[in-house]
């Protein structure tokens, strides 16, 4: 792959660096630091300490002295605990940054992810967000995740990411602003997300399996569970999707893109990736020195996440496994969204899927948003504060939340 290819088109706009992924990944900080943690002064400091052009090891290295300097000034210093939590949450991701960057087959990265998972510890505890750890139980194993607890009688939201996320990062998606707005929230990883694939736990066929294991989770919790929705961002939009298909606990879809044939979005997508013979990809991911390292060190990653030695592999597994969502069983009211800067297929499988349901229930919604708004990236990571907005709004007049209140 040459220098400035993506692996899949999310933005239409350049900030600032000359790699797509890389500037992607940049723009996507900068949506964080609206929300909390990070300054943009801040960000636009390292960026300028890494160049246009900067290798996967210098990001990495880079984000993670800035996350050292982070917990030095917070240890060092007699602060309020609400500026204690805005260092931790910085520190969190800029640390989250670097393990962007790091080969999930090294012995760098557990590590690393730990040392996150200290700082996201850190936060909450001086943020004073009522967030406890957990694990569900799921085959032999565990799928590890967080729950935002508001109130018995407050809705309940489960958050779901895509390829490229980590439950931390779940946090600034839904559960800070959830509990912004009194609701609970629900962030776990699933399999081949996180550091789930390091236990054997990689990408399935069916998400709607362990998705209803979190919501037996959460009747457990609370047997009088109502009012339930279901968010999914990028490779969330596929899960969730199947997830909305099959249980009919949940009582609302939220997607940011919603997603029913991921082979198909694959084949039309993954570009140059799709095209090289597996041969010769595999030999370009073993050569020192390519031009473009950074989408190299993700199709390692995806391939980590596919439980498959190489990313040619990890594609045919999606080709010859991937179930299409039957959306015409899906009930419930949804939101879709979608920015302009997304990839053809994801805007094409977004409208279809509103046209196809948008009768069959009057709250159903399509947000579009375009690029004046900011907010026309993948994910909506370029505004996530008007995305908090427009979705959460969305929920307290679906669950009539503003009437009721807290109880």
């Amino acid at each position: 792959m040459k220098e400035n290819e993506v692996i899949l088109k999310r933005q239409s706009t350049r900030i600032f660096f000359k790699n797509g992924d890389t500037d992607f990944f940049f723009n996507w900080l900068l949506g964080i630091g609206e929300v909390f943690g990070f300054s943009h002064g801040e960000l636009y400091y390292l960026a300028q300490k890494l160049g246009k052009s900067p290798k996967p090891d210098d990001w990495k290295n880079v984000f993670l002295s800035h996350g050292n300097y982070l917990e030095q000034k917070v240890s060092n210093s007699d602060m309020s605990e609400q500026t204690k939590a805005q260092y931790y949450l910085a520190q969190t991701y800029s640390l989250r940054s670097a393990i962007q960057f790091i080969n999930p087959f090294s012995d760098e990265y557990l590590s690393t992810v730990h040392q996150m998972e200290r700082a996201f510890s850190d936060a909450i505890h001086s943020l004073g967000a009522p967030v406890e750890k957990l694990t569900i139980t799921y085959q032999d194993s565990y799928l590890p995740g967080y729950y935002l607890h508001s109130g018995n009688n407050c809705p309940t939201l489960i958050m779901v990411g895509g390829g490229d996320t980590y439950r931390e990062d779940l946090f600034y998606f839904a559960g800070y602003p959830g509990w912004m707005r009194s609701y609970n929230v629900l962030m776990v990883d699933l399999p081949g997300q996180g550091t789930n694939p390091g236990r054997g736990l990689t990408f399935d066929v069916n998400a709607a399996i362990p998705i209803s294991l979190c919501i037996d989770w959460l009747e457990g919790r609370n047997p009088e569970l109502n009012d339930l929705a279901i968010y999914g961002v990028s490779g969330g939009g596929y899960f969730t999707a199947q997830a909305a298909e099959e249980d009919p606990r949940i009582h609302a879809w939220i997607a940011s893109t919603p997603i029913y044939d991921v082979a198909e979005l694959f084949r039309k997508e993954f570009g140059s990736s799709l095209k090289t013979p597996s041969w010769l990809m595999n030999a370009i991911l073993k050569l020192a020195g390519n031009l473009n390292e950074s989408a190299n060190l993700n199709l390692k990653k995806y391939a980590w996440q596919f439980g498959t030695s190489d990313f040619k592999s990890a594609i045919d597994e999606v080709f010859s496994r991937a179930k299409v969502v039957d959306y015409q069983k899906i009930l419930c009211p949804c939101l879709f969204i979608m920015g302009e800067g997304e990839g053809a297929e994801l805007q094409h499988q977004t409208r279809a899927i509103y046209e196809a349901l948008k009768s069959k229930n009057p709250q159903t919604r399509l947000q579009v948003f375009e690029a004046e708004s900011g907010a026309d990236a993948h994910c909506q990571v370029n505004n996530l504060r008007l995305t908090h907005n427009v979705v959460f709004d969305w929920l307290d007049t679906l669950f009539e939340w503003n009437q009721k209140g807290v109880n």
